[in-house]
């Protein structure tokens, strides 16, 4: 998770399994890991089982594949993938300045939707009861989901992606896949001033 490089896990794991004893989120995490070890230990009965005759000719059926693949692929067009990180944090801050320098999350004591980096540095995630994560940074700002107010955002920011690609494809509301070939292609004999883009009377470069 982008914010969440070099913490230290087991540390960060105790805590948790410390302040959720007994709760839902507990039993749940408890039964996900049950879950996932059975998995990799039946995983490891199957490869154990697999001769070296077999993993050779599945290794030449893959390599058949990759070439075959390799030449029908269409490279012609540009896809851009759009995610914007951390998008309700981000609406809150650009609301609230103050919060910007602060470790603070989007969601609930219950359950977070998403946070800032200075909160991911503790080790604070969406998908993170607010309890919890209050155990990991105490000092972390809780603000609530205003749906409301992130599809507005969303919406502004989906005017822009059009200008790109009218077609785009939209996965949620702060995600999509942009087709920007006739874009690039169009811009190559754009005069400078069209390289500007203009929202709401603020001045962005036209990436």
């Amino acid at each position: 998770k982008a914010g969440m490089e070099g913490l230290d896990k087991e540390k960060i794991n105790k805590i948790i399994m410390e302040a959720s004893k007994g709760s839902r989120f507990y039993e749940s995490e408890q039964k996900k890991e049950q879950q996932v070890n059975q998995r990799v230990e039946k995983m490891l009965q199957q490869k154990a089982q697999i001769t070296e005759q077999q993993l050779k000719k599945r290794q030449q059926q893959v390599d058949r594949l990759v070439i075959e693949l390799e030449t029908s692929r269409d490279l012609s067009r540009t896809i851009v993938h759009i995610d914007m990180d951390a998008f309700y944090a981000a609406v809150e801050m650009k609301d609230k300045p103050e919060l910007k320098d602060k470790p603070m999350a989007v969601g609930s004591m219950s359950m977070l939707s998403t946070s800032n980096y200075h909160a991911r540095k503790y080790g604070v995630r969406a998908a993170m009861p607010g309890f919890i994560a209050k155990k990991l940074c105490p000092n972390l700002i809780i603000v609530p989901t205003n749906f409301n107010k992130y599809r507005a955002i969303s919406k502004q920011v989906k005017e822009i992606l059009a200008d790109y690609d009218p077609n785009f494809l939209p996965v949620s509301l702060d995600e999509a896949y942009l087709d920007i070939t006739e874009h690039l292609e169009q811009r190559q004999n754009w005069p400078e001033h069209k390289r500007t883009y203009y929202y709401h009377g603020e001045v962005m470069e036209n990436m």
